[in-house]
């Protein structure tokens, strides 16, 4: 299996569990209506594959993700500051 840890894996991972639970509620409980298996198969069939996609998908892509933030920061802080000399200059 793939190393997928650091931070960006765990980020990741995180933002996708809401959908990820929502997934293995869903199929879970149809198992467990339907008599297809138990909740807990269901469950872990839907949500795992979600997770482990999310955090693969920040490991692979952690350079470009904290690039991405860093401009934008960058980006923020700038904008900031030039609105700020411009509110001085119209004094």
């Amino acid at each position: 299996m793939e190393q997928t840890s650091g931070f960006w894996a765990d980020a990741i991972g995180v933002a996708a569990s809401p959908v990820a639970i929502a997934a293995g509620i869903v199929k879970g409980s149809y198992d467990a209506a339907t008599g297809s298996g138990a909740f807990d198969e269901g469950f872990h069939a839907a949500a795992d594959p979600i997770v482990a996609s999310a955090r693969k998908f920040g490991t692979e892509h952690r350079d470009t993700i904290t690039k991405g933030v860093l401009s934008g920061a960058a980006a923020t802080l700038g904008a900031r500051i030039v609105n700020e000399g411009l509110k001085h200059l119209k004094r």
